[in-house]
This record gives structure tokens, C-alpha cells and sequence, in this order.
């Protein structure tokens, strides 16, 4: 398993909402998205409530060909992933879309993040700057304690990236679209070939040998980064990124595998998946201080022996308008304190037979709360189905080609 956040996040939410759950897109008739977690229309929505100009954040968690993947492990790499993402913010604070595509051939998790606290509509960013170094551990966990394919692994490094690896040559490829060679993609295979060679001749043997060679054929180092290396040419100013395989910070050829006994892989397996595991807990308690307080939920602003005092409330009580003082007096007299829960006291009386003059404003409160609650989910089915209809109509109504 590997992750990958998407450089974008600007503009509306329509864009990015409708590319996951799109069912016209090459591929998709025979495998259509699935919708995991959360709603479309709302995470769309959101979106396009904030008006800063980074909106969202988006990425995907995609698996070898070869990697299998259950239900339980499905919804136990989505909760995980969440716990990092989301540490020391409650349910009603985020709110995140869950897609999964099987159509290019492989398992994949797509998510779409607004960048949105919900309780105070500050900013906030699930993957900032650096967020490798949190989910690097989230992804090592789960591909050493299920045996998946691991993109760190030197046994699968590649000395070249593959040219799908460019999304917008991929995305062309796909709809059939032919793609024409510029003179800055032949000067690049140029320079890769030359580089290629001394390689394979064992003259490059790491990343300071590669800025060597480029240099000794003229070109100038503009920037080097995690994974790639940046030039320029010098007769005509041209600009060329090489990135992957030898560009990369720390590569080394590839050594001859060793033979590993398959206890001794189990033993290597669990030693790792141990260490991972402290390692995966600090992650989120060093993300869940950031987050806490940065983002204070409403209701630990208070401290506790400030807490609001609420009456208990029987489940089969149903209030009523009309209903005198003495009825009330009659129902709350002689009650006792109840034990606080959460930081919030309830009390069903008060001594002396005292009126509980709030238990009705708070009964007739929390009915409004769960007609509200319905409300909102039935609005919610109601723009999902209608979205479905909107899909599925565009489909209908997509012009056809005819065969000549």
C-alpha cells in the first residue's frame, strides 16, 4: 500500500466530488465507484461554503495488483487513517468522503477532505507540509503486519520511473488521446539514456554520482528534492525535472537479494510491526496536542466544576405544554443527585420539593434537537437521491458516436 496527496485544492467542490463518483469515466461501466464514508453532496458543499483559497485536500491509498484486501482490512485502514488525520477532534469537528475505485486494475481508497474545522470554520489541513512523517508510519504498519507490497521495499525499487508515473500522460492514454513528444521530453530521454548506461557500467553508484554526470555534460543543478532533480540547459535556458528511480535521495544499484529463511522474514515482520506500533500511537498524541488546541471542542471549554447542570431525563418521558407546576412539583420531588457524566451533572430535583423549572424547557429542547436530527438526514437521502438521478440522467443523455 502506498499514499499519495494530490497537489490540488483549490476551486469548487463539484470538480473533485464528481470525479470520484462519476460512473462515465474509461473503466468504470464495469466497475463502478463505491461510496464508503460520508456523502458527496455534502462534502461538495462544504467545500464550497469556505472561502479561503485552499478548499480541500485529496489523496488516495492504492495496493499492488497482487495485494488482496478485505472488508475488515478496508475499514481498519480508513479508521486508522482517520485517527492520524483527524487526532483530538471529535466526530461533529471533520468530515471526510470515502471512495473506492477498482477499475485501473487494482485496489484503491480515494479520500476528500474539506479544509474545514466544522465547530469554529478555521482552516485545517489533514495533510500539511511534512506530512509524510506521520503517515509514513500509518502505511508501514499495516503493509509489515499484512504482508502488503511496500514502496520503500529495495527489493521493488525501480532505477527509472515508468512513464504511466505522469498523471496527465496516464489521463490522456486512457481517454485515447494521442500525446505529442515535446523538445524538452526528447532532450530528457536523452539525458536519461546517457545516464541509464553509466549505471548499468557501475560509474553511478548514488545520488552525488548522478549530479556528477549531469554536470560534466554541462547542465546546471537548478533544485534537488526528496524524489526528483531539477536542471537547466545552458544554450537555451530549458528547465527539465528527472524524478524517481536514481534521482532520488539515498539511491543505491540494487544489490543482490539474500536469501531469507521464512522464520527469520516473520521474526524481521514482527519486530517491525512492534516498533511501528509505538511509533504510530506517539504520531497521533503529538498531532491530537497540535489539534486540541488549535481546535478546542465546544464542550471542554469549561471546567468541570463549571459544568451545566441538566436534569436526567426518563426516555419514555414526553413533554407536555399544558402541564401545571404541581404536576411537575409531584414528578421531581425527593429526587437525588445523579453522578456526573462526561463533566456534565444531572439533577432530577431539588430539596425541599422545589419546581425543576428547566426539566420541561430541556425535555422540549431535546425534542427539537431530534426532530432537527431527522430533518437533517432526511435532507441528506433526499440530495443523494437526487444526485444519483442527476448522474444517471447525464449518462442517458451523453451523446453517442456512431460507427462509420
Amino acid at each position: 500500500m502506498l499514499m499519495k496527496v494530490f497537489p490540488h485544492g483549490t476551486g469548487e467542490g463539484d470538480k473533485p466530488s464528481r470525479y470520484l463518483v462519476r460512473p462515465d469515466y474509461p473503466g468504470r461501466d464495469t466497475a463502478p465507484p463505491q461510496v464508503l464514508r460520508g456523502d458527496p453532496v455534502m462534502t461538495r458543499a462544504l467545500i464550497d461554503s469556505i472561502e479561503r483559497r485552499w478548499k480541500f485536500t485529496s489523496g488516495v491509498l492504492s495496493w499492488h495488483p497482487d495485494d488482496t484486501v478485505s472488508e475488515d482490512q478496508k475499514e481498519e485502514v480508513m479508521n486508522a487513517f482517520e485517527r492520524v488525520a483527524f487526532a483530538g477532534l471529535e466526530a461533529d469537528q471533520r468530515h471526510i468522503l470515502w471512495v473506492r475505485h477498482t477499475h485501473a486494475g487494482h485496489h484503491e481508497l480515494h479520500f476528500l477532505i474539506p479544509r474545514l474545522e466544522l465547530s469554529s470554520g478555521k482552516d485545517f489541513n489533514a495533510c500539511p507540509p511534512g506530512w509524510h512523517k506521520g503517515f509514513d508510519v500509518f502505511r508501514d504498519l499495516f503493509n509489515w503486519r499484512e504482508g502488503w507490497a511496500r514502496p520503500d521495499d529495495p527489493a521493488r525499487a525501480r532505477d527509472e520511473l515508468p512513464k504511466k508515473a505522469d498523471l496527465f500522460k496516464a489521463r490522456m492514454a486512457r481517454w485515447g488521446k494521442e500525446i505529442r513528444e515535446s523538445d524538452r521530453d526528447r532532450a530528457k530521454e536523452v539525458i536519461h539514456a546517457f545516464l541509464k548506461e553509466k549505471v548499468a557500467r557501475r560509474l553511478v553508484r548514488d545520488r552525488e554520482d548522478v549530479l556528477n554526470a549531469l554536470k560534466e555534460q554541462g547542465l546546471r543543478i537548478n533544485r534537488e528534492g526528496r524524489d526528483y532533480i531539477s536542471v537547466i540547459a545552458p544554450d537555451n535556458g530549458m528547465k527539465m525535472r528527472f524524478r524517481g528511480g536514481f534521482y532520488v535521495s539515498g539511491w543505491t544499484p540494487k544489490a543482490a537479494p539474500e536469501d531469507e529463511t521464512e522464520e527469520k522474514k516473520k521474526k524481521t515482520a514482527r519486530r517491525m510491526v512492534a516498533r511501528l506500533q509505538q511509533d504510530f500511537e506517539r504520531v497521533i498524541g503529538k498531532r491530537a496536542a497540535c489539534n486540541t488546541k488549535r481546535y478546542p471542542a465546544k464542550w471542554k471549554q469549561f471546567p468541570h466544576e463549571e459544568a451545566l447542570l441538566l436534569p436526567q431525563l426518563q426516555e419514555d418521558t414526553i413533554h407536555d405544554r399544558n402541564r401545571t407546576d404541581v404536576d411537575a412539583e409531584s414528578e421531581t420531588d425527593g429526587g437525588e443527585l445523579q453522578r456526573p457524566i462526561d463533566g456534565i451533572q444531572h439533577e432530577t430535583g431539588r430539596a425541599g420539593g422545589q419546581t425543576n423549572a428547566d426539566s420541561d424547557g430541556t425535555a422540549h429542547l431535546e425534542a427539537i434537537v431530534h426532530r432537527c436530527q431527522r430533518s437533517v438526514q432526511q435532507l441528506a437521502d433526499l440530495a443523494g437521491d437526487l444526485e444519483k438521478r442527476r448522474i444517471e440522467g447525464e449518462r442517458q443523455n451523453r451523446p453517442r458516436m456512431r460507427m462509420r
